[in-house]
């Protein structure tokens, strides 16, 4: 069967924020907890271990993933050029939306300017309401990212521009439910719910885990500490000039290797969170039927210092590894042939965009520059 004979495949997008390649069991670190993604790439979809964002910081990137256009194309270089509608600049979003996707957005934006009107890019923008939360019998607790004196210390200590909190605790005995959790939650709803005729497409940008470093039981303590991996040392000489001068400002050359491991782990347990949001995700949609039918993506916007050059955080002009190499998963609709496992071809997120655009049979009307994933996933590709 041609693949414009094929039915047009519903689309799940995961993406979460700053979660670096190297973090994910399946690709041999043996501190990471990611059962599920791993269990995922061997029996089900292709995980990338050189797959590769355009920018380091989130905008740029993210008008980069969602176009198929580099960054420096259309001027999004920082984070302060967003995609525009009025400059003709549209997005994946708005293209599957006006070619007969049902559209559902939760999460971060950092795409289009805040005072845009959502609905131009989606049929739903899901934020979470008094109803919401009484169907789900949780109390919303503070998101992580909230900066609070209380963690960070006093201007000038060691922790202030860690971004390191630690464990999240909810009051009583309720689980921990943060703005993330009320997202995948409202997914899950969505899913269980749908009963449109069209092909849907899930769009999750997450927070996690961008820092701050903090994260619920069971996730704090899932990771081994002694298990880490050795972080990459603070250049003796040479690297960029900007490095050091941000080294020097953040003050957080005390601290000593022991708390620089309870970051990382804390920052590990975020991303077994996330392995297990998405678990339950595709538990829903096996419940319904819709598993075999959609092509599932997760991918990062870009990476993390975590600690690595002795540095926390991300940059707007350097491209460390750490940085740019960000996990890229992809499992098919049916119909397509499959070796799951990983492959060491390089690709970029600007390669998502083309590939959900000919699974979607989409011409979007404008030159971009991705190449499309599926030639990969062949049994006989490399």
């Amino acid at each position: 069967m041609g693949i414009n004979e094929m039915k047009r495949p519903n689309l799940i997008l995961f993406n979460p924020d700053q979660w670096r390649a190297d973090v994910m069991g399946h690709l041999g670190n043996p501190a990471a907890s990611t059962p599920f993604l791993d269990r995922l790439a061997a029996t089900d979809a292709i995980s990338f271990r050189h797959a590769c964002c355009q920018n380091p910081v989130c905008t740029p990137s993210r008008c980069s993933f969602m176009t198929g256009l580099y960054p420096h194309v259309r001027g999004h270089r920082t984070m302060h050029h967003m995609l525009h509608r009025e400059c003709d600049e549209t997005n994946l979003l708005s293209e599957l939306r006006r070619n007969g996707y049902f559209v559902w957005w939760g999460g971060k934006n950092d795409l289009v300017p805040g005072n845009d009107d959502l609905s131009r890019y989606c049929d739903v923008k899901f934020r979470p309401d008094a109803e919401f939360f009484k169907k789900h019998g949780i109390e919303p607790q503070p998101d992580s990212h909230t900066i609070a004196a209380e963690w960070r210390g006093e201007p000038g200590g060691d922790n202030y521009y860690s971004f390191f909190r630690g464990k999240l605790e909810a009051p009583g005995e309720a689980p921990y439910r943060d703005g993330d959790w009320c997202n995948v939650l409202g997914a899950i709803d969505f899913l269980r719910e749908y009963d449109g005729e069209q092909p849907f497409c899930l769009f999750l940008p997450l927070g996690f885990p961008h820092p701050p470093y903090a994260v619920e039981e069971p996730f704090f303590s899932r990771i081994d500490r002694a298990a880490l991996p050795p972080r990459i040392a603070e250049p003796q000489q040479g690297g960029p000039a900007i490095l050091d001068e941000i080294r020097k400002r953040q003050n957080l050359g005390s601290r000593s290797e022991e708390r620089w491991s309870e970051l990382r782990a804390v920052y590990y347990g975020m991303c077994a969170r996330l392995d297990r949001q998405l678990e339950l995700l595709v538990e829903t949609l096996k419940e319904r039927g819709f598993y075999d039918d959609s092509a599932l993506f997760l991918f990062s916007d870009h990476g993390d210092f975590t600690g690595d050059y002795g540095l926390v955080e991300k940059t707007q002009n350097t491209f460390e590894e750490c940085l740019v190499n960000v996990p890229l998963i992809f499992k098919p609709p049916r119909g397509y042939p499959i070796r799951p496992g990983v492959r060491e071809a390089l690709a970029e997120l600007v390669d998502v965009s083309e590939t959900v655009y000919e699974l979607a049979g989409i011409d979007p009307g404008y030159d971009r520059f991705g190449k499309s994933l599926l030639p990969l996933h062949d049994p006989e590709s490399d």
